[in-house]
């Protein structure tokens, strides 16, 4: 299971790859410490997975992009899902970081983690009743695009999802 930095059902969070870019003239208003407003992507599985249920506790999470091109994101949440036929999982105290390069362009936000990591740990219940703990799920780090929209104090970003809606965070400025 890869992970979104910006938009991750068990958090908020990911980063950027090697060399900073600098930021664009457009771009300006990235620049700085976000948080992020609710949690999308498990709004997103309540609109789009008919009859799943997702409930995020204990969230926190920030993301930070810095004018020479570089950002770091963190952040942590419990989860607990809910689905048909008695599926269930959840995460207790899952944390999660990313770091990396990023860059915009006419309204296209792209980051290249350099380093990702994830603890905590994810249990799954079967509908027999047993149960399987396992380590949070980790993937390659790989570059992300991600449409947005940015206003001074809010931030809006969206993730295609091929064949459904987009998964939208908005975030606000951090004081």
């Amino acid at each position: 299971m890869k992970f979104h930095p910006l938009a991750h059902p068990f958090a908020t969070v990911i980063a950027v790859l090697a060399c900073a870019a600098p930021a664009f003239a457009e771009d300006a208003c990235l620049v700085g410490k976000w948080q992020p407003q609710g949690n999308a992507a498990a709004e997103w599985m309540r609109r789009n997975a008919p009859g799943t249920e997702v409930s995020v506790n204990n969230q926190s999470g920030a993301v930070e992009f810095r004018a020479d091109g570089s950002y770091a994101a963190g952040g942590s949440a419990d989860v607990a899902m809910s689905g048909p036929g008695g599926k269930r999982a959840s995460t207790q105290d899952a944390r999660f970081h990313s770091q990396g390069t990023w860059s915009a362009e006419r309204g296209t936000l792209t980051l290249r983690p350099t380093r990702e990591t994830a603890s905590g740990r994810m249990q799954i219940a079967a509908p027999d009743g047993r149960r399987i703990n396992v380590p949070m799920p980790t993937g390659a780090t790989q570059p992300q695009s991600l449409r947005y929209t940015c206003t001074g104090a809010s931030l809006e970003t969206r993730m295609a999802i091929p064949n459904a809606t987009p998964i939208v965070q908005r975030y606000r400025r951090a004081r």
